[in-house]
């Protein structure tokens, strides 16, 4: 019986959740780009992608979910990016790194790094010589490499997702 009310109460909360989950996420998109709205884009492989649509549903970029693996888990990363650059990052998960170490990839010092990118990212070990070059996190070069690989990830993704519209 108490299987039955778990179940039910499951699923009465399963939309809400959900809801909550995309007020969430939009929460995050609108920070990287000002958008109007945020449409939901299918890709190969199960990979998440949102184009970002100004009010007359121009398309002002995308936005790419994707993850690789830190220290100690995989480090979930949204990037946005348009015209080919990179115009920000965001971790949204990296719970399972070292505390005061690789979490630290989570800090606007890191993530602010990656705005205005052009073209692959590069993780180095002290002060940047170069424009696509970004600094890891003191101690914490697994966490900061994963980061930069999902940015390669989502910048891969763009190109397909260019070539499509085209």
């Amino acid at each position: 019986m108490v299987t039955f009310a778990v179940a039910g109460t499951r699923s009465a909360f399963k939309e809400r959740i959900a809801k909550q989950e995309w007020t969430q996420t939009q929460t995050v998109m609108k920070k990287l780009i000002k958008a109007q709205d945020f449409q939901e884009e299918k890709l190969a492989g199960g990979q998440q992608a949102y184009k970002a649509l100004d009010p007359n549903g121009k398309i002002l970029g995308y936005l790419f979910i994707t993850e690789a693996y830190g220290y100690g888990s995989e480090v979930s990363v949204m990037s946005a990016i348009a015209d080919g650059k990179v115009v920000g990052v965001d971790v949204l998960d990296a719970s399972n790194e070292t505390p005061g170490l690789g979490q630290n990839v989570t800090k606007k010092e890191f993530v602010d790094q990656f705005s205005n990118l052009q073209g692959s990212p590069e993780i180095v070990k002290s002060a940047p010589t170069s424009e696509n070059q970004v600094e890891a996190v003191t101690g914490a070069t697994k966490s900061s490499t994963a980061v930069v690989k999902s940015v390669e990830k989502a910048l891969a993704l763009f190109d397909q997702v260019a070539d499509s519209e085209k």
